[in-house]
């Protein structure tokens, strides 16, 4: 379907609405190589949602199902040289697709579900590959895992092995000032993938980080769930790395020998898997036909959409 003409007046007013300095873009693409999804699926661009921004082309963009599987975790603004902000133009298409009718209340309440769910794919992807497992993620099995809620750990922590952990344990939770954490819960509310808290949650990391639990951690999905988006120590208001702290977790995985020094690449590889079924589901979700470019049209007249 052939473009809407540009419109410098709803570029002005999206702009405004946003502040996402959209037409700072010189539309370096820096910000699809870093979008996870993209990467995995070449279907979601960011630098194509700010150029349809830009444009003032607002109803193709809120028509647009890439602005669905994004998952906000900001890494597209991170990287941008001139502080673009894709995810914020992301999040205001979505709420007013749904203002303008593009998709109903109760599909983009059903999408939030399904995202949740999309959680617990992902952890089982992960657990799956450390019982050193591997099997294509078939359809059956994406379903299943949707369904499956993450098992309660049974194990139980003995109080003498509290604070128990090596020096360069110690010292990366010190570095990373994870004492600081009063467990307040700033880090889970930002999280982009904390929405299931079973399957992650920042907070209950660096608490078990504080307690020395160093087992306990390395052995567990939970630290390869981080998109290392950053948004946790962004919003820690004590300071907390958290960020640093999960890399650091992975990096002694690896060096203790709990994993393979490859098993970052086979996280990757899996995680692509899951998230072209993601895209996928999220299609299905909205009523997007196979070869179909956007979803339905707008229902009120373009100026009330911005």
């Amino acid at each position: 379907m052939p473009l809407s003409k540009p419109h410098p007046e709803l570029r002005h007013r999206i702009e405004k609405a946003t502040q996402a300095d959209s037409t700072m873009c010189w539309t370096c693409s820096s910000c699809d190589a870093e979008c996870p999804v993209e990467i995995a699926t070449n279907r979601l661009r960011p630098q194509r949602v700010v150029r349809l921004a830009n444009l003032g082309l607002i109803e193709e963009l809120i028509a647009s199902p890439e602005i669905w599987y994004c998952l906000t975790c900001r890494r597209c603004s991170q990287i941008c040289p001139n502080l673009v902000k894709p995810e914020t133009l992301i999040r205001y298409a979505r709420a007013a697709a749904v203002r303008c009718g593009v998709v109903p209340y109760e599909t983009a309440s059903a999408y939030y579900d399904l995202f949740r769910k999309f959680q617990r794919v992902r952890w089982h992807a992960v657990d799956t590959l450390l019982r050193a497992e591997s099997e294509p993620l078939t359809e059956a099995r994406w379903r299943s895992w949707l369904n499956t809620t993450i098992p309660d750990s049974c194990k139980l922590i003995s109080s003498q092995s509290l604070f128990k952990s090596s020096q360069p344990f110690r010292q990366a939770a010190k570095d990373a000032k994870v004492s600081a954490c009063f467990a307040c819960g700033e880090c889970s509310s930002a999280c982009p993938v904390a929405g299931e808290r079973s399957a992650f949650d920042p907070r209950f990391i660096f608490r078990m980080a504080n307690f020395g639990l160093t087992e306990e951690l390395l052995e567990s999905p939970l630290i390869w769930l981080c998109v290392q988006c950053g948004r946790c120590t962004e919003a820690c208001s004590q300071l907390v790395d958290g960020c640093r702290m999960i890399a650091s977790l992975r990096e002694f995985a690896v060096n203790e020998g709990r994993v393979d020094a490859d098993f970052a690449l086979r996280v990757q590889d899996a995680q692509k898997q899951v998230y072209v079924r993601w895209v996928d589901a999220v299609g299905q979700l909205l009523g997007r036909q196979a070869g179909q470019g956007r979803l339905a049209a707008c229902r009120l007249p373009v100026a009330e959409c911005v």
